[in-house]
């Protein structure tokens, strides 16, 4: 008998088991259905971030600006009100036949001078920090843990950078060059002064380019931001004023190598002019054209090497 109602009674229920730690929960995800994009534009992205890092605060981007409009209204005053000024002492015949007698054939050449002591200013507080800032935030996890290619972010930032100073060593000697072909008095003379547009362009894109890889150079070379721009402060004015001294001291081609000269040697020799006195006078075009190169590509070569290196070595976290 009591192994029959032993036999009846139901076997007890086994203990349920424990919650495993780090239980991941659904809270409702759902798959993203917005648009995607080819992995070869991701550049774009980062170019617009740093467009839109340089304009936020008045002191990054604004002030250069601001200074850059001033210039610009001086320099077009100046060939508006006085067109039939004539300058003396500062042109010789350049290679083209012609001389540049009057203010409004001149103002455009003199003014690149401005245009790139702003654009130095703007490289100090845009170019200047932008891979070492990254590097110091740790904004390098940001991009690398989304499969940004190192070339991705080298592209970005130089087109990046390249569009702000643009604004500066482009936008504004375009302005005045349009002004010089509404001053002309005659179809004849519109046509012949038509060329001032590639010739500023040439220049302008030289000294965009060039104030915007260096910088960027010595940012990918020095982790640290304040260094950086103190060595880039440093090499534009020491070092280049240093290479400027010794070429008046030599009488040789040397100060190439400061870039203020280099641009103001390639300005005069795209306009056809020829200096009488000034920082380009002992520097050929060739040097100048060469140095100026040099610079952009040795500089953008760094920026490649160093971010590539961050990059497989996982900097900020990366992998």
């Amino acid at each position: 008998m009591s192994d029959a109602s032993t036999a009846a009674s139901p076997a007890p229920a086994p203990a349920p088991a424990p919650a495993p730690a780090g239980t991941i929960h659904d809270l409702g995800y759902k798959r993203y259905a917005g648009a995607r994009h080819a992995r070869s534009t991701r550049w774009r992205v980062i170019a617009r971030h740093q467009i839109a890092y340089a304009w936020k605060t008045w002191w990054r981007y604004k002030s250069a600006l601001a200074l850059a409009v001033i210039i610009t209204c001086i320099a077009g005053g100046v060939m508006f009100l006085l067109s039939d000024q004539e300058v003396k002492g500062v042109f010789q015949l350049g290679k083209a036949g012609e001389i540049a007698t009057t203010l409004v054939d001149a103002a455009l050449p003199r003014s690149m001078q401005w245009y790139s002591r702003v654009a130095f200013l703007l490289s100090l507080t845009v170019g200047a920090r932008v891979v070492a800032g990254d590097v110091q935030s740790g904004a390098f996890t940001f991009y690398f843990a989304r499969s940004v290619r190192p070339r991705d972010y080298v592209i970005g930032k130089l087109i990046g950078v390249v569009a702000v100073v643009a604004t500066i060593m482009l936008a504004g000697p375009l302005l005045l060059a349009i002004a010089r072909l509404a001053l002309s008095d005659s179809t004849d003379e519109l046509v012949r002064t038509l060329p001032i547009i590639p010739k500023t362009i040439v220049v302008g894109g030289l000294g965009t380019l060039a104030f915007a890889a260096v910088p960027l150079g010595f940012s990918a070379l020095i982790r640290n931001p304040r260094y950086a721009l103190a060595m880039w402060a440093a090499y534009y004015l020491v070092v280049g004023g240093m290479m400027y001294v010794l070429s008046r001291a030599l009488d040789n081609g040397i100060g190439a190598l400061d870039i203020a000269t280099a641009i103001d040697s390639v300005t005069f020799d795209v306009f056809d002019l020829k200096l009488t006195w000034g920082r380009a006078k002992r520097v050929h075009a060739w040097a100048a054209y060469t140095s100026l190169l040099v610079h952009a590509g040795a500089s953008i070569a760094i920026v490649a090497y160093k971010v590539r290196r961050a990059h497989l070595e996982g900097i900020g976290g990366a992998s």
